[in-house]
């Protein structure tokens, strides 16, 4: 890792310990966060990842001398960030859909990783949840472990969009194969060499749109912004 993008994660988890000490509208300056970190970069799980670890030791360094629920704390940034990935799953599904329309093959072996990335994206979004209980102390610890086991069993909003994506690739792959039409090959492959850079400017735009909508989208009820996780339940077993 090149000492700029050290010093940039540093620079995020610096920013997110201050939204959590600063304590108000933590959900939604976390998402705000996590999107202007994932929008610098290629949407690829590595750096993904990379942005969730740094995003959650934010967390844990600002709420290190805090008093009150960290539960409840805890939940409003997992939010944010569920918020924020779901961002990065739609922009990512367009960029695919676009791939789609020029007739990219999904066997490709620089998409078919993209896809099997996306695939993983829940579980290492959970994974970095179980690294930061694993690294904090006290009440914190417990704050994440018990975060942790309700996003297990209620899924996130970013499982169950990257499975709405899988679903609607495969109708749309189906109905290419039908309509018999001739792709342009030669664009397909361009585009799917560059699928995570195009993915991550896709995500800016949508940001910007986001960003654009009425307060009021949001601005949720508080008992609603402290839960993370979507309930999906019927999507797995875990």
């Amino acid at each position: 890792m090149s000492k700029a993008m050290i010093d940039t994660d540093a620079m995020l988890t610096e920013m997110v310990a201050a939204a959590v000490k600063q304590g108000e509208n933590l959900r939604l300056n976390v998402r705000n966060l996590t999107l202007q970190a994932l929008q610098a970069r290629d949407l690829s799980l590595g750096q993904i990842r990379s942005v969730l670890s740094s995003v959650t030791a934010g967390v844990n360094r600002g709420a290190a001398d805090l008093e009150g629920d960290p539960q409840k704390m805890i939940s409003k940034a997992l939010a944010g960030m569920d918020e924020a990935l779901l961002q990065a799953v739609r922009a990512s599904h367009i960029a695919l859909n676009q791939l789609s329309e020029h007739g990219a093959d999904f066997e490709d072996s620089r998409l078919k990783k993209s896809l099997n990335e996306l695939e993983r994206l829940e579980d290492e979004f959970l994974k970095v949840v179980r690294q930061a209980a694993g690294s904090a102390t006290g009440n914190m610890k417990n704050g994440w472990a018990q975060m942790l086991q309700q996003a297990k069993m209620d899924g996130t909003e970013t499982g169950a969009e990257v499975e709405a994506m899988f679903a609607d690739l495969s109708a749309n792959m189906q109905k290419t194969m039908r309509s018999g039409r001739e792709a342009s090959f030669k664009a397909a492959h361009a585009l799917t060499q560059n699928f995570a850079t195009l993915a991550s400017g896709i995500l800016i735009g949508l940001t910007e749109a986001y960003q654009r909508k009425p307060a009021a989208s949001a601005a949720r009820p508080a008992e609603s912004e402290a839960k993370p996780a979507a309930k999906a339940s019927s999507r797995r077993s875990r």
